[in-house]
């Protein structure tokens, strides 16, 4: 069953602000193959949870954008 926590996403301001990064290099994680987000128009988004396992499998690893 999926709660609302499934539900609530994260945009590329807030991905900026959770891992500290820029706007170019935000974006380009948002586009990048490896990166579990959505693009609704020009619009890219992900849902917290998927953003939360995605960070937890590559914690400790090198991300290269």
């Amino acid at each position: 069953m999926n709660t609302n926590d499934d539900f609530q996403v994260l945009k590329v301001k807030d991905i900026m602000e959770r891992l500290g990064i820029g706007k170019d290099r935000a974006y380009a994680l948002m586009k990048s193959k490896s990166f579990p987000s959505t693009q609704l128009g020009k619009t890219y988004f992900v849902t917290t949870v998927k953003f939360e396992e995605w960070l937890e499998a590559n914690a400790g690893k090198n991300v290269n954008l």
